[in-house]
């Protein structure tokens, strides 16, 4: 091999020289070169070297393949044996015995003994992991072809007419930072070459590659090594091959290699090919004619692969991934990432779905010093044709999405997250998750600019809306918004003068056409004509419009360390500007001549004024207290809130983004039970609570409790439109429900959340839930959930009928074929646990059921295991699917069944059932933070 450095040629005589001459002091008394020589350095270059007076009593020299035998050397001593040392092939995945009974020879270190830092980087189901030593020279950054050679030996031998150097016993080379180690050695002076034998051990850069025998390149650094097994300390990667190459670049090549996460006593899972490379300088490697094995069984070929060996990003194939669904069929997603640049990068996700075809999905990323957002897309030509006779269905199937957001200076950001489909059936027939798209069934279509000043935040936002389901009303759209909300920057006699303002103008598409089912046949169940269920609005909720708001306040804060008192004097003003079309017109005259109360009349300009009132005022005490033997700093924190809104007549008003918020502890002190603009709430109540803390000396709050009321002097008469406030009996009553929220925090570890709401005039529960969550910081793996959730006021917009259903509230009216009496009332239990019941096997399992129904909307049950290298998941579920078949809701409703496989190779990825992932994450809370801080 040609040299690099012929400067380093004409040092590398002397350093070597030197290096064996300065072995001699330190050889023992009875281990000794059989013949030592002086050496200088020539003119020429070359070893100048005479030899000394031999010492008698010798022992043979060292005897080496290659190397020159002067005349008179007795052969190596009969009788030495020749076992053939055991291959790595014969160990199936393992490593070497033969080499060391407790694998030291690979840097393997038992867990009980790795420090705690060393614990700290190593799985919990590891008996140990691979610890580089220490050793001189490791970090060293110079060049191989400008770094001195040391050399050390116990015995050592240079003929200097072949210009080989014969070394024995614990050789040690460093150039730089790699290092070699072997029994015996040849180093041949005029080819830079050496001959390493016997437990040779090339290290460089946090890797190690053993062998039996090694050839190696002293001005570069390339070796060869026969019989190797290596090892890849930070990456706990660790393989053997036939013979494995060193390159100049620390690029490691295996000839019949193995690549695999596991133990040294383990063949769990390997990685098995012709040809594999590893290049730790881009944190990738490949292999050819790879076959994936599970206890040495073949389980998967491909003739390329492309994966990483740690977490550094470089363009390849990354782990496929299989699965399998009543919708797809069969499906196989081989992706491939394209590291472009730093800051940008891509992925493409090719979906073969044997029910389909194929799927071609892609996302590009960037990151900006002021933006980051994603670039998505996806094509489909599908080849079922089970919805080809249903409305809206297309057989062409795509998706566009950008999600950004940025600043264009301190001051100035953007933002955009935008979603297009070809139909309202894309994500219940693809199952589409791969590019970060969120399955809903209403997509974003907005963009915003916000400028933040020093004391107020004006944005300009548009906001449309694409529809993913067909059993849904068509939603407004904000086509634009402009807000600009803040204060005044000065403040006259401590008062803070505020303002809201918002130009906005709101548009929708009704749509009037006839629907049809899967079969072709027309869908009656939003009414007897079949149409859509946009026509079941009526009146002035048909109605398009502009609004103006405008929303100035004045209020004097006052603060002290006990306590505070804030009045508020708000003045709201709406300007809305209609259009309405006949229908909602002669709609609007039908309505209203049947229930003035409930229902307003159509005029294209309509105006409200509104003046709110309100003081907020509270005071805190506190006292040192004890609680089963436990010291607290126990608070007190009462708080009263009086507000006055008048009534004004809102019927006239449609509702483009307004709805009645639920009842809870926190809305005793809104100024508005309306969430929105449309509707202002006329109220005359005092509301009352009290708050009560223990906290520990450390500041962790160990529990709380809330309690409150409010009390009416007036009956509430704006409600949304079709509600009649004379026969609603919460908006008569003189008190509101009870309010109460209790927490308690057993430790970091457990907590248990509360809140319940009781009715004193009808002596029955408005709703209510508690949630036990344990979770320990030092071991997320268990998980325990158990909740309860109870729910009889809900406000819902029923579809069917288009209105607003309060108290619960039935889906339809009763003798329609669809009708479901307290379809919107909530009563449900939620059970979920993952606990390890054995080491490396845990439990999994959730149940949630529907009391109100008498159903399960889940349950799942099934066990992980999880050691070093790989981890499995077996899951057997049940749930309820949502599937648009009719635009009735409960329609689409229907159960479904699957089993579930998830293997996980650690190193490699997932590569089948990857969707486990997802209806854990969903499902389980606290798995996400347990998969987080996993190994």
């Amino acid at each position: 091999m040609a040299l690099k450095s012929p400067a380093f040629r004409r040092k590398f005589p002397l350093l070597v020289t030197g290096g064996l001459l300065a072995l001699q002091p330190l050889a023992t008394s009875y281990v000794v070169a059989a013949e030592q020589f002086d050496c200088q350095v020539s003119a020429a270059g070359g070893w100048d070297c005479k030899p000394k007076t031999p010492a008698s009593n010798l022992p043979p020299r060292p005897v080496h393949e290659g190397a020159a035998v002067s005349g008179g050397t007795e052969a190596a001593s009969e009788g030495e044996t020749a076992d053939r040392p055991m291959l790595v092939t014969e160990a199936k995945g393992r490593g070497l015995k033969s080499r060391s009974e407790d694998y030291s020879h690979l840097d393997w270190v038992p867990r009980e003994k790795l420090t705690a830092a060393q614990l700290a980087e190593t799985g919990p189901y590891c008996g140990g992991a691979y610890i580089e030593p220490t050793r001189p020279g490791m970090a060293d950054t110079t060049p191989k072809d400008e770094s001195p050679t040391y050399i050390n030996a116990k015995v050592s031998k240079y003929q200097q007419e072949q210009q080989i150097a014969t070394l024995a016993g614990d050789v040690v080379m460093r150039q730089g930072s790699m290092q070699a180690e072997a029994d015996e050695a040849n180093l041949y002076q005029a080819e830079n070459r050496g001959e390493l034998k016997g437990n040779v051990k090339i290290r460089d850069n946090g890797s190690l590659v053993v062998g039996d025998q090694a050839q190696i390149q002293l001005d570069t650094g390339e070796a060869q090594v026969d019989n190797a097994e290596y090892v890849m300390h930070k990456s706990h990667i660790r393989g053997s091959a036939l013979y494995a190459k060193r390159g100049e670049n620390a690029i490691i090549r295996l000839k019949d290699g193995t690549y695999t996460t596991c133990e040294p006593g383990s063949n769990a899972w390997q990685l098995k090919g012709n040809n594999i490379t590893l290049n730790p300088a881009t944190g990738f490697g490949t292999a050819t004619n790879v076959t994936l094995r599970v206890k040495d069984f073949p389980v998967f070929y491909t003739p390329y692969i492309y994966f990483p060996i740690d977490d550094r990003r470089q363009s390849g194939f990354l782990p496929p991934s299989f699965s399998s669904s009543s919708d797809t069929g069969f499906m196989l997603v081989t992706p491939y990432y394209f590291n472009l640049a730093p800051n940008y990068d891509a992925t493409l996700y090719p979906r073969y779905m044997t029910k389909r075809g194929l799927l071609m999905e892609g996302e590009f990323r960037y990151l900006t010093k002021s933006s980051e957002g994603q670039f998505g897309g996806a094509y489909l030509n599908d080849k079922n044709d089970d919805r080809k006779d249903q409305t809206d269905y297309k057989d062409q199937r795509w998706m566009v999405n950008w999600q950004h957001k940025g600043g264009l200076d301190e001051r100035l950001m953007t933002e955009v997250d935008y979603t297009d489909i070809s139909d309202p059936f894309y994500f219940q027939d693809l199952e589409s998750d791969q590019i970060g798209v969120e399955s809903r069934d209403v997509l974003n279509q907005q963009g915003a600019l916000t400028y933040r000043g020093d004391s107020y935040t004006a944005r300009l936002n548009v906001h449309a809306y694409e529809m993913a389901t067909i059993s849904q009303i068509t939603p407004y759209d904000r086509l634009p918004q402009l807000t600009l909300n803040g204060t005044l920057p000065f403040q006259p006699g401590g008062l803070n003068l505020g303002y809201e303002t918002e130009a906005v103008r709101f548009e929708r598409d009704l749509k009037n056409d006839f629907v049809r089912d899967k079969d072709g046949n027309p869908d009656f169940s939003a009414g007897a004509e079949g149409r859509r269920l946009d026509q079941n609005i009526q009146g002035i909720e048909r109605a398009n419009g502009t609004r103006l708001n405008v929303a100035p306040s004045i209020s004097y804060p006052m603060t002290a360390s006990y306590g505070f008192l804030t009045p508020k004097l708000k003045y709201a003003y709406t300007q809305y500007d209609l259009d309405l079309d006949s229908k909602g017109k002669a709609d609007a005259i039908a309505l209203e001549a049947r229930n003035p109360t409930a229902y307003g009349s159509y005029d294209s300009s309509v105006s409200r004024d509104v003046p709110i009132f309100s003081v907020d005022s509270g005071l805190y005490f506190d006292r040192n207290t004890s609680l089963f033997g436990n010291n607290y700093r126990q608070t007190l924190e009462p708080r009263m809130f009086y507000l006055y809104v008048p009534y004004k007549d809102q019927k006239d008003i449609p509702l483009f983004d307004t709805g009645e918020t639920l009842f809870s502890y926190d809305s005793l002190f809104r100024d508005n039970r309306f969430s929105g603009t449309d509707r202002i709430g006329d109220e005359n109540k005092l509301s009352l609570g009290v708050t009560t803390r223990w906290i520990e000396d450390n500041g962790f709050e160990r529990q709380n409790f809330s309690i409150g009321q409010a009390y009416y002097f007036k009956d509430r008469k704006v409600q949304l439109p079709g509600i009649d406030y004379r026969t609603r009996k919460d908006s008569q009553s003189d008190v509101s429900p009870y309010a109460l929220v209790y927490n308690y925090y057993f430790n970091r570890d457990w907590r248990f959340n509360s809140d319940f709401n009781w009715d004193p005039d009808s002596r029955s529960t408005r709703s209510g839930s508690a949630m036990f969550h344990y979770q320990p910081e030092d071991n997320p793996n268990k998980i325990v959930n158990l909740g309860y959730r109870y729910r009889n006021d809900t406000i819902a917009y029923d579809s069917a009928t288009g209105t607003w259903k309060v108290g619960g509230g039935d889906y339809g009216t009763p003798g329609d074929p669809n009708y479901i009496k307290d379809y919107y009332k909530i009563q449900q239990h939620d059970f979920s646990v993952i606990w390890p019941i054995v080491p490396q096997w845990s439990v999994i399992a959730r149940w949630q059921h529907d009391y109100n129904r008498n159903r399960t909307l889940e349950a799942m049950g099934g066990f992980e295991y999880d050691n070093c290298c790989w981890k499995l998941r077996l899951v057997n579920r049940y749930w309820i699917d949502y599937d648009d078949f009719s635009q009735a809701l409960p329609q689409n409703e229907k159960g479904d069944h699957g089993v579930f496989l998830q293997i996980v190779l650690k190193g490699l990825g997932g590569v089948v059932g990857n969707k486990v992932e997802s209806f854990l994450d969903q499902g389980i809370q606290g798995y996400r933070e347990r998969e987080d801080q996993a190994y």
